[in-house]
């Protein structure tokens, strides 16, 4: 609704009013609409749900991790995770109904670790040789509401892998690499176990100076790291951001949807992905990335949600976030190089996929279906934000965006 007031002056251009002033109303009347219904929508739970690796419960705002005295009190008292590479210290268990097992962290006390034949090292100056002989430092994770502090302890330098897992196996653990367990971990052992894998991975890729190719060690308690040669050469855990995308056709019918050839599922398509580069923003990152894979013009873009991604590309963590855009143009001009697949697909065909996802015998679950008649794909299952992009353009009876 728009209400004329009388105004107190008369400017050409310009209608001054008790209240508000008006400046061009008509011409951009439809974009402010646009742009407020998007934010609306945008900004509701709804959207997306909540992400895997998201919700991590432990409370990370520690401001005494600089004094050695206190990384040690709290670890003489702590639950750790132990790390080797990219598996975690883990259990199977059976569900509440007794039949169903599903997988849960293994924390381990500190005179548990010792049993490894690991000497935790909280003052942070540990060599190489000392890390294959066990010496190994803890990393900080955060503290539980019951007011435990837990840490993550990374064995991948210990020399006695082979007894590391011998003593597990007697125990009845088993080093499990993070991606097998992502759809059989609880949600808020996911984010933990996430960001231990991902500290962890930080410290193995950084062990010299990256100004000086001096040796770093770790300091405050896993927080960053310090080169050997000149304290003032600190390097911080790194987090890649990706601007993932679902582009809506130009008549709000269909989405783009592709497959890189990096990509080892041969029938899966998604959105398309990119690297946000230096000195650019998400929004340009999106329309770029479009341009260069799929050869489309891209128009609006807005950010719709989050995911950390601790098992990146070349090892490293990424925030996977999601947007929503709308194409300018609808021809096709795939990059062959980078791209197996890039098509255009109907609402009909994603939800017919999105029920497809929710099954066990997927390629995701160690199957070998087929996806239903009609669908010659399979789109990411729940744990990625990709499918949730999916889901939540399927589930809409119209369009994301007004016809361009």
């Amino acid at each position: 609704m728009l209400t004329i007031c009388k105004p107190l002056i008369s400017v050409p251009g310009i209608c001054l009013v008790r209240s508000i002033t008006l400046l061009h109303v008509r011409p951009i009347a439809r974009s402010f609409v646009q742009q407020k219904v998007m934010s609306q929508a945008l900004s509701s739970k709804s959207m997306l749900e909540d992400q895997a690796f998201g919700g991590d419960l432990l409370n990370r705002s520690v401001g005494d991790r600089r004094d050695a005295d206190f990384v040690k009190a709290a670890f003489d008292g702590s639950a750790s995770l132990l790390i080797t590479g990219r598996s975690v210290l883990a259990q199977q268990a059976s569900g509440s109904n007794g039949s169903r097992q599903h997988t849960e962290l293994c924390w381990l006390s500190p005179e548990e670790i010792a049993e490894y034949g690991i000497t935790p090292q909280t003052d942070s100056q540990t060599s190489v040789t000392d890390q294959e002989g066990g010496a190994l430092v803890p990393y900080l994770l955060g503290r539980t509401k019951q007011e435990t502090w837990s840490f993550a302890i990374d064995a991948s330098a210990y020399s006695k892998q082979e007894q590391l897992h011998d003593i597990a196996k007697q125990k009845g653990f088993v080093m499990q690499d993070l991606r097998s367990m992502v759809a059989h971990l609880s949600g808020t052992d996911l984010a933990v176990a996430g960001h231990a894998v991902a500290l962890a991975g930080w410290h193995q890729a950084n062990g010299f100076c990256g100004r000086c190719g001096a040796p770093t060690v770790p300091i405050e308690a896993g927080a960053k790291r310090c080169c050997t040669k000149d304290k003032k050469h600190r390097l911080y855990p790194r987090t890649d951001p990706v601007a993932i995308m679902l582009v809506e056709s130009v008549d709000g019918s269909k989405v783009l949807l592709g497959r890189a050839k990096t990509i080892r599922h041969e029938s899966m398509l998604t959105c398309l992905s990119g690297f946000v580069e230096q000195v650019e923003t998400i929004e340009e990152a999106c329309r770029r990335e479009v341009m260069e894979e799929a050869g489309i013009s891209v128009g609006p873009v807005h950010i719709a949600g989050s995911q950390p991604w601790p098992m990146g590309r070349g090892g490293t963590c990424e925030l996977m976030i999601g947007c929503i855009a709308k194409a300018t143009s609808d021809t096709l001009h795939m990059d062959q190089s980078e791209m197996d697949d890039v098509r255009w697909v109907s609402r009909d065909q994603l939800q017919t996929a999105v029920e497809d996802s929710q099954r066990t015998d997927t390629p995701y679950q160690g199957g070998s279906a087929k996806p239903t008649e009609g669908v010659d794909f399979w789109i990411p299952p729940p744990t990625a934000i990709a499918h949730h992009l999916i889901k939540s353009w399927a589930d809409r009876q119209t369009s994301w965006f007004s016809k361009l």
